[in-house]
Formats: structure tokens, sequence, C-alpha cells
């Protein structure tokens, strides 16, 4: 017995002496390689090498390259004759519903996948920019003790099911590891990249090859514009009508997103137009018939739209339905069970409700198992301060206008863009602890995300601004060793300044909303009804001067 007790000694007393020489060979404070698993940006190629509109933003109305005037002209009268002669008279939406199909879908054909969510025509990535990609060698440098963010970007066709692609990320991962030599590397998702890391995580997160995992300004976590969008949940709301036509504009300006850019006379009359209509109560009247009209055709409108841009056929945006959106989505996009689409999808179905089993209906439970059982070092860059889309359920949420910040904080309690949260809550959860986690703008509190501690927040920034804004702290994160808010530098939130250049720590003083966020006009009084009639008849005096002195053309 007591042989058997000084045999279990000695080799405890061995075993002790060798992890002091493990830790020598892999110090936990070694940088570590990154794997960024990029959105949308990637560009898309048909069989013949030629880039294609792959997205709505890809598309430019006039100017070179896009669809000329007529061709625009003759699309809108196509589109209308059936929601004019059938639709308003009759109440018959099928061939609207057809019309702008038809119209819409031949300027994204190449983009909308088939059936079963696979690729038409041969398209897909740039075959030679795929094979570069791989083509890993041990020569990427480490500069200022870093691995730089775009060290190892693993290039996919984003629009494809995320599990298309988890097999060949994890080889990507292995010659990564063996090409640099480390026993782990961290992964970095931004936009859609970030479905296809919860996928990989789901899937092989186990193996112990991820040491750090960050989402950034993610829609991997559900996005409200596609959930709501794709069930059909229309919501008119005026006074984000005119925000949202304030951020359009505000957007050209920066070159993020979608902007318009009009003459500025053109600017005025509408935003004139949009106050007085407000004040005298026809923009509530006119939202009211235009939800009225969407509950009457919405079913026909909604699936010829998203099918027609290719969302409704790309396995990735299913991704961002939120379960408790699911099933209306389904019988919106596909029609009920046993419908004849439903049949005819049937491949494609499949594969979104394989995403949705293993990822969707317990995604908080995955985010707890990677984190806890996996070991993973989670982090979060989430933002906020513009406007989702002003005609569908959730445009009063806080949102970087594609990912609205609940779902990109993983669970962060937030007010509506033009409230605060409620006093009592506040003085309540500051009593309990959690001040620190509430935004000195009082519209977010992060001690109920999933990892507040490694969540940082930035205000008044679009979803499209990332490398001054967000990578030199991903790159600090992902390189690191347990980096929290508290040891990274950074504060908790912080908010950026387009005219000044800078993003700097939020304080009371600084954490104000952007000039159009404040736009809507005050409850109508007579006073205010009278000004808005003056300063529409002001403005239109100035429309019709520069027409006559051919300052503005028509």
């Amino acid at each position: 017995m007591k042989k058997c007790i000084s045999l279990l000694l000695a080799f405890a007393l061995l075993l002790t002496l060798a992890l002091p020489a493990a830790a020598e060979e892999n110090p936990a404070n070694e940088p570590t390689p990154i794997v960024y698993l990029r959105g949308n940006s990637e560009h898309l190629y048909d069989a013949d090498g030629n880039e294609v509109i792959a997205d709505v933003g890809d598309l430019k109305l006039g100017g070179t390259g896009g669809p000329d005037s007529g061709k625009i002209v003759e699309a809108v009268v196509n589109i209308l004759k059936p929601f004019l002669t059938e639709g308003l008279l009759f109440d018959r939406w099928d061939n609207y519903g057809q019309a702008i199909y038809d119209e819409i879908s031949p300027l994204f054909a190449t983009a909308i996948l088939d059936e079963n969510g696979d690729p038409r025509y041969g398209s897909g990535i740039s075959p030679e920019i795929q094979a570069q990609s791989e083509q890993i060698a041990a020569t990427e440098q480490i500069q200022n003790g870093r691995y730089g963010f775009y060290s190892y970007g693993f290039r996919f066709d984003w629009r494809l099911d995320p599990y298309v692609h988890v097999d060949r990320l994890h080889t990507f991962i292995k010659t990564v590891l063996q090409a640099t030599g480390k026993k782990q590397v961290s992964l970095a998702s931004r936009c859609l990249g970030g479905s296809l890391m919860t996928a990989y995580l789901e899937k092989y997160g186990g193996e112990g090859l991820v040491k750090n995992a960050m989402y950034c300004e993610t829609l991997g976590n559900g996005c409200t514009m596609i959930s709501k969008g794709f069930s059909g949940q229309i919501d008119f709301d005026a006074a984000n009508i005119q925000r949202y036509y304030g951020q359009v504009t505000f957007c050209e300006e920066i070159g993020r997103g979608f902007g318009i850019d009009i003459p500025v006379i053109a600017d005025e009359v509408v935003q004139k137009t949009l106050d007085l209509m407000v004040q005298n109560g026809q923009m509530d009247r006119f939202c009211g018939r235009m939800e009225t009209l969407a509950g009457r055709l919405y079913k026909a409108l909604i699936p010829a739209l998203f099918f027609a841009v290719g969302y409704g056929t790309q396995p990735i945006y299913w991704t961002f339905v939120a379960e408790e959106d699911f099933d209306r989505a389904l019988n919106v996009m596909f029609g009920e069970e046993g419908s004849e689409k439903r049949t005819q999808y049937a491949g494609l179905i499949e594969k979104i409700l394989y995403y949705r089993a293993h990822v969707t209906s317990q995604r908080n439970a995955l985010y707890r198992k990677f984190s806890e059982d996996y070991g993973i070092h989670m982090g979060v860059i989430a933002k906020y301060g513009l406007l989702n889309v002003p005609i569908l359920a959730g445009n009063d949420e806080l949102s970087d206008s594609l990912a609205s910040l609940k779902d990109a904080s993983l669970g962060a309690t937030c007010a509506k863009i033009d409230t605060t949260l409620p006093q009592d809550y506040i003085e309540q959860q500051t009593a309990a602890g959690f001040g620190e986690y509430i935004s000195a703008d009082n519209q977010v509190d992060l001690s109920t995300a999933m990892f507040p501690e490694t969540t940082w927040v930035i205000k008044n920034i679009h979803h499209d601004d990332f490398e001054e804004a967000c990578r030199p702290l991903a790159e600090l994160f992902l390189n690191g060793t347990d980096v929290t808010v508290d040891n990274s530098g950074y504060a908790r939130f912080r908010v950026n300044d387009y005219a000044a250049g800078t993003i700097t720590p939020m304080t009371a003083e600084n954490c104000g909303a952007l000039a159009y966020m404040t736009r809507p006009l005050p409850m109508p009084t007579f006073q205010t009804r009278l000004q808005a009639l003056i300063d529409w008849f002001r403005v239109i005096g100035k429309l019709i001067a520069a027409l006559f002195k051919g300052e503005l053309q028509m």
C-alpha cells in the first residue's frame, strides 16, 4: 500500500514539475494568429469572370453601369399596372407580386441562388482569390508584438449556408497553426461573418483550437430588419420616416451605406413637405393608409421583393431571423406547409431549418458553451445611433442602420431611439452595483448582455465604419489573454464625432444624438402648424426661382 502511495506522490511531483515547462513553450501572453471572417464585401463573379451585382447596395440607378432611365420608367409602369388595375380595384395581388419579381430580378439574376440554396450560372467568389488566401505561409510577420487583423482572411461565398464552409474553415485554421507553429488561433467576424463563426464554433469549438473570438458589429446574432421583413411585420412610423430621410442624406455626405445625393433646394422641399405633413396630421393618416394597404398585399409583396434581390434564396440571410419570427417568416416567404412553393424550395428550406435547429433556437446556450465549456474568451463590439428601416416593426430600436444594438451586443437592455431607460430602472440597477454598465445617455444597460466585461459600444456611427473605430480594439483583444474593458484602455461606451474625426469616451456632455435624429417636430400647435406652412411656401418659392434662373434642371 505504501508503495502505491509513493508511486502516486512521485507521479504527482513529476506532473507538477512538467507544468511550468509546458507553459514556457506556449506563454499565455503570446500573440495569436487572427482568422478573419468578413461580411458581404467579398465580390462575386460569374462563370466568365465578370463581377455581378450581388447586393442592393451595389445597385446604382442611373450613371455608369446602372440601368438607363428609360428602362427604369418602363419597369415602374409594368409594376404599377397590376397594382392599379387588379390590386386596388379587385384586391388581387398575385400578378402584382409577379410583376415586381419580373422587373427587379434580372438586375440580380446571377446572385440569386437556386431552389436548393446553391449558386446559379457558376457564380461565386474569385477562384484565384480563394486559392491565394489558402496559400498560407509562416511569413505573415508579427508587427509591434501583434498579429494584424487581416493576417489570415478566410474567403468564402457569403450567400451560402454557413455550414457549407465550416469544414474548409477548419482545415484553413489547422493550416494557419501549422504555418505559424502556434497551438490556437483567434477568430474575428464582421457583419454576415458572425453566422459562419457561430456555426464553426458550434461544430468544432470543443477541439480547443480557438483562444479568443470576437463579434464585430455582427448581424449573425440577429437582424431586426431581415427578421421583421421576412415575416411581413409592417409598421409605418411618421417620425422615423422623417428621421430616415435625414439619415439617407447624411449617409451620402459621409459615404456610408444607403445614401441619396440630391440638390440642396430639393432636399429643403422634401424636408419642409414632411414637416408640413406631420404638423397637419397628414403624415399619420398617410402611414395609417399605408399600413392598411400593406396588410392586404404583404404576402404578395414581401416574397416578391426579397426573392427578386436574392435575399430570400440566400441561406445566410435566414440566419438573421429571430426564433420568435421564424415560423411566420417561413409561411410568408414560402407559403403554408404543403404549398407548391414549399415543395419547390425544399432543398433550401432544409438548409434553413438545419441552421435554425443547431444555432438560432439555442443561441444564448451556445454562447455560454463557447465561453464556459470550451474556454474561449468571447468579445463584442456593437454600435448605435442610426435608424432601422422606418416601415418595418422594430424601426424604433437602437441600431447602427443594420444591426440592432440588443442583437449585436448579445442582450443589452436598450431604450427606444428617442427615449431613455426608466429612471426607477436606472436607480434600481445603480443600487445593485450595475451603474457602470449604464451609458451616459441612459439608453443602454450592458449588465444584461451575455459578456458585459468584454463588450464595447460606440454611439453615432454607421455599420460600415470599422477601420479606425473597431480594428485597433479588435486586434488588442484577439492577440491578448483575458482582455476586458477594465484592462483594455478602451472605454465601455464611446462616441463617434464625424465632424471632428474622433471617437472618445462617452460623457454626459458628448452623448447627444446625431442632428437628423432630433429632426421630427414637436407636437402640433397652432403656432407650429402656421410656421410649417410658412416655411413650406418659402421653400417652394425658392424652388420656383431656382428653376426660372436655370439653377436647377428637372
